[in-house]
C-alpha cells in the first residue's frame, strides 16, 4: 500500500515539507537561509590559501574535472565543499595532499628507457606468462620502471623491466624449475 502525504508545510525559500505529525524537521531546516548548509544550518566554510580548486588540479593533471575528482578521491586527498559566492557548490582540495599526489606520479617519457624491456619482450625472453612476471616484481627479483607514455587515448602508465634482471632470472631462477 502506498501512502500519499499532502505536502503542506512550506519552509523558507519555497521548500515544501510533508505535513505529518510523526515527522519533525530541525529548526535550521525550517528557517533555511541562503548561504547555509541545509544539513547543518551552518554557513558554508571558506576556502583559504591552503586549498586548490578542482579546475586548477584538472589543468595540472591534463584531464577533465570529473577525472581529476575521481583521481584525487582514489588517492585520499582531503577536500572541502565551498559555495562560490551565490553560485553552486565547489570542491576545494587540500594543497599539501595534492602536491604529494602530483609529486608521486610517474614521469612522462616519449621512448622506451634504455636497458629496459616492455612486457611483451620480457614474456618472450623468459618464456613465461604475464602473471609470473608480476610475481617476480612483487618478490623483488625483477626491477620495474613505471612511466607515462603518450598514446592515441592520452597518457597511459606503462611498465618496463630491467634487462639485466631478466637475464639473471632466466639463467638462475628459471633453470631451477
Amino acid at each position: 500500500m502506498i501512502y500519499r502525504f499532502k505536502k503542506t508545510f512550506i519552509g523558507v525559500g519555497g521548500r515544501e515539507y510533508i505535513s505529518n505529525p510523526k515527522l519533525s524537521f530541525p529548526e535550521h531546516v525550517k528557517i533555511r537561509r541562503r548561504g547555509t548548509n541545509p544539513r547543518s544550518g551552518q554557513p558554508y566554510t571558506e576556502a583559504g590559501s591552503a586549498f586548490v580548486e578542482t579546475s586548477a588540479v584538472a589543468a595540472r593533471l591534463c584531464c577533465s574535472a570529473s577525472a581529476a575528482r575521481q583521481y584525487l578521491h582514489r588517492h585520499g586527498v582531503r577536500f572541502r565543499v565551498v559555495r562560490k559566492g551565490t553560485g553552486p557548490l565547489a570542491l576545494y582540495w587540500r594543497r599539501l595532499d595534492v602536491e604529494r599526489v602530483l609529486a608521486g606520479r610517474e614521469p612522462v617519457r616519449r621512448r622506451v628507457p634504455p636497458c629496459y624491456m616492455d612486457m611483451a619482450g620480457a614474456v618472450s625472453m623468459l618464456g613465461v606468462v604475464r602473471s609470473y612476471v608480476y610475481r617476480l616484481v612483487k618478490k623483488g627479483l625483477l626491477r620495474e620502471y613505471r612511466c607515462r607514455m603518450k598514446t592515441a587515448r592520452g597518457l597511459r602508465v606503462r611498465c618496463f623491466y630491467h634487462r639485466e634482471d631478466l637475464e639473471h632470472v632466466r639463467l638462475h631462477v628459471l633453470q631451477k624449475r
